[in-house]
């Protein structure tokens, strides 16, 4: 199946396009709530299921997102968005079900089947992409890549008043009832794919386990890395599944008609540097919000010793705040002016806020300032483009390939922010903050380098932009 350019007028009437994006953003909402939430109730999970329990349960989490997406949204190529968005919804309310328990491996479970739903992002912009066009495609990008932070900041000022008052399983019971929404919503106004828009062929199933023993054993590698050591046995063991499975999935790619992962696409410059900045810009910025600012506002000795919700309150409502008023105008101009030329403003203008971070580390309200600009340059100026240009530089013989290991890169890129944060977090000393912050200058700087690595897909046609515009678009 060749991907079908982006229309050059919306397909669907306002109505329609409303009652859609409405769909599509209750849909990321039951996946990132029950990841954005979870942040001011760090200390609670750890106090209730037991020290390391946190960790512990993101890690499944980040490994279930991997791997879904490099699977279920290349399956969704060849029997439909809609039905793949529907049921991953309903796996998510499922997982969401088994947090409740006290128990921690049931909760590791549950989270794993949330972790899925990660894929809702990259379905919903697909099929945004096959909908509308260029500038509804980049307001509603906006949008929707909003919610990866949360909520309008609202969810984790609430999720720190619910931890403080009822304790973070009231979390779990509110993200299930959103997660039900969510999949009568899917039901009910997400458009049947179009006649013949599916691929032709099958699944290729043997290349996806190999894919995603890849994805997850990467993965692995570098959750266990990051707390055992790099040369600890458990994670000498991933690494060797992760080389056997890359090495078993080209020798597949070669012998197969419809490979799950075209290489020979990937190893261009439209798309593996995509994936590393990804990877790199997660494992480092998205951390800060996630692990990091949480961490130092909570903790009494090197950080600030705030509760829950002052943390929520002061550090992570604010950034949310302003992404979600700033991405839908991020998303406009990036149809504009290109969206590989704003996903490189937005690093290295990140850049340049942690390292203030570093400077003003011991400073309550410097930092709370600069959470504010944070939520500018990184939660909308670099997630609008980032989680929009895996279905912008897919290729047109698999559209579902790039989008699926793009989103999986996000798990990978979290399990490596945790494999470094985790012990510089956990070390104690009165530098353990600026610390971090200096180790995500660093690897920041590195992905800002991969940045201009990455080549912009060249236009379909001169009549339809990447972003689906009538107009030229630039490529830098």
């Amino acid at each position: 199946m060749s991907q079908p350019p982006a229309p050059e007028t919306d397909s669907l009437s306002r109505r329609q396009i409303v009652l859609l994006v409405t769909a599509l953003v209750f849909s990321v909402m039951s996946f990132s709530l029950n990841a954005t939430m979870l942040s001011p109730a760090v200390r609670d999970i750890n106090e209730t299921l037991g020290p390391g329990a946190f960790a512990a349960m993101s890690t499944p989490f980040f490994i279930a997102g991997a791997i879904a997406n490099v699977v279920l949204i290349r399956w969704s190529d060849y029997i439909g968005r809609k039905r793949v968005l529907i049921g991953i919804l309903v796996v998510c309310v499922l997982g969401t079900v088994l947090c409740l328990s006290s128990s921690l491996p049931i909760v590791m479970v549950g989270r794993f089947l949330q972790g899925a739903s990660n894929i809702t992002y990259g379905l919903g912009f697909m099929i945004l992409r096959a909908r509308v066009s260029g500038a509804t495609f980049g307001v509603c990008c906006g949008l929707m890549a909003s919610i990866n932070g949360g909520v309008a900041g609202g969810d984790a000022f609430l999720a720190g008043i619910m931890t403080d008052a009822f304790g973070y399983r009231s979390i779990f019971m509110l993200t299930s009832v959103v997660g039900v929404i969510a999949v009568v919503f899917a039901w009910k106004w997400v458009p049947a794919d179009e006649p013949g828009a599916r691929s032709e062929g099958r699944m290729d199933w043997i290349g996806a386990v190999f894919i995603a023993l890849s994805v997850g054993g990467l993965t692995m590698f570098m959750s266990e890395g990051g707390h055992g050591g790099w040369t600890s046995t458990p994670a000498l063991v991933w690494l060797v599944v992760t080389g056997g499975a890359f090495v078993a999935l080209i020798v597949s790619n070669n012998r197969v008609e419809h490979p799950v992962v075209g290489l020979k696409y990937i190893r261009s410059r439209e798309a593996w540097p995509l994936i590393v900045v990804t990877i790199l810009v997660v494992g480092s910025f998205m951390v800060i919000q996630a692990f990091v600012i949480p961490s130092m506002a909570e903790d009494p000795d090197s950080g600030f010793g705030l509760n829950a919700t002052t943390t929520a309150l002061l550090f992570l409502t604010p950034a949310a705040v302003v992404q979600i008023c700033t991405s839908p105008f991020v998303g406009r101009l990036a149809v504009r002016i290109g969206f590989v030329a704003v996903l490189r403003a937005g690093i290295l203008s990140t850049i340049v806020v942690v390292a203030l971070m570093a400077v003003f580390a011991d400073n309550k309200w410097a930092i709370v300032a600069l959470m504010v600009v944070y939520g500018i340059t990184c939660s909308a100026v670099i997630h609008t483009p980032l989680m929009s240009l895996g279905v912008l530089q897919a290729s047109d013989e698999a559209p579902g390939a790039l989008p699926g290991l793009a989103n999986a890169s996000y798990g990978i890129g979290f399990s490596l922010g945790f494999a470094w944060a985790g012990p510089i977090v956990g070390s104690g000393t009165d530098s353990t903050f600026q610390h971090a912050f200096w180790t995500c200058v660093a690897i920041g700087f590195i992905a800002l380098v991969f940045s201009f690595v990455l080549r912009p897909k060249p236009l379909a046609s001169d009549a339809v932009s990447p972003g689906g515009s009538t107009a030229h678009q630039p490529s830098h």
